[in-house]
């Protein structure tokens, strides 16, 4: 969801400003707050505050909960979609794909995201941070294999993040990496394919069709 279909670079790195700020740790640099997304937030803590204990670790994760709930509920508040994904979605959908989610998100955010951009009949299966292991554990991935009753061979996944290619490595799926989110392409390394728009993101899914 972050990175691949919504833009939330902004809102993410001002959360985790506003977090240390509000616990009295020096703010992050955006390089820091990148490299973690993706993964659910208390690991992404833990790894980006490796020098400090998980009482530290707990209070940021709290006031970065808060910040970023605080972000979403300000009136007339909206993160764009990067160009070209709701209108590939609907294609897929209505040419019989089947779309399933793995996100580092809270249900809640999930849930905030299907409302926000009237996706709930477009996804046939999300799993989230609060489902289980965080990426690059493949459960969120084998979870909607299993959901959708489909083998590895028969799914591709989509993101923007180093974590996403080794979640799809370790569950034997295709992994096709997007070059406008979070990680740079260097660090989607382990991809088999990388695009630069949707309509090259297009292109790739039906060929491995």
């Amino acid at each position: 969801m972050d990175g691949t279909l919504v833009d939330s670079r902004s809102s993410i790195f001002r959360a985790a400003t506003e977090a240390a700020e509000a616990t009295g740790l020096t703010p992050p640099s955006y390089d820091q707050v990148r490299s973690i997304v993706g993964i659910s937030l208390f690991e992404a803590i833990v790894q980006m505050l490796p020098d400090h204990d998980e009482t530290t670790h707990r209070a940021y994760q709290s006031a970065f909960q808060g910040s970023f709930l605080r972000i979403h509920e300000t009136s007339g508040f909206h993160e764009t979609l990067y160009s070209g994904a709701d209108d590939l979605l609907r294609r897929l959908k209505s040419d019989g794909w089947f779309l399933g989610m793995a996100t580092g998100q809270s249900r809640r955010g999930v849930n905030r995201c299907l409302n926000s951009y009237d996706w709930h009949d477009l996804f046939d299966a999300t799993f989230c941070a609060d489902d289980g292991p965080s990426k690059p554990h493949p459960h969120m991935l084998q979870a909607n294999l299993k959901a959708l009753g489909l083998d590895p061979h028969q799914a591709v996944m989509i993101g923007d993040t180093g974590h996403d290619m080794r979640m799809a490595r370790e569950a034997r799926v295709h992994a096709i990496g997007v070059s406008w989110g979070f990680h740079t392409v260097e660090e989607l390394d382990q991809a088999d394919h990388i695009v630069h728009d949707f309509k090259e993101l297009e292109t790739a899914l039906y060929a491995f069709r």
